[in-house]
């Protein structure tokens, strides 16, 4: 069942994990295995260990640009089966004072049940001036 407000919510606590840089949460994120698919490379995620590693030091790359927030907005999402949702999701990177700086859109399948929403699957869609 698409419940957005659900969806919505599960996208602000995994921004707030991002901008923080707290791996656990953002590992907690992710059902496994997972797959991202990006321009240059697409990768095949099978274990927590491995979210924590390609986000390792992330959050501080974003802080020396002036980053600290990862805002997001879900634009769609649109039920594929009883527990997969494809919903497309814009980001705000924002400054201290909550300025949008940088901002990009992903698509995401995730697998949302009664108890959680995980992602299974990231394409980078498009990054933004």
């Amino acid at each position: 069942m698409l419940d957005r407000t659900a969806i919505q919510d599960f996208f602000t606590t995994y921004g707030q994990a991002l901008a923080a840089g707290d791996l656990d949460g953002i590992a907690a994120c992710y059902s496994y295995p997972a797959y991202v698919a990006g321009d240059a490379q697409s990768l095949e995620i099978g274990a927590p260990n491995e979210v924590k590693d390609a986000f390792s030091g992330a959050a501080e790359q974003y802080h020396r640009r002036g980053l600290f927030g990862a805002v997001p907005e879900v634009r769609a999402a649109e039920a594929l089966t009883d527990s997969l949702v494809w919903a497309d999701v814009r980001w705000s990177y924002t400054d201290r004072d909550d300025v949008e700086q940088e901002a990009s859109t992903f698509r995401y399948v995730l697998r949302v049940t009664a108890e959680s929403v995980r992602i299974c699957v990231v394409v980078a869609a498009a990054v933004e001036a």
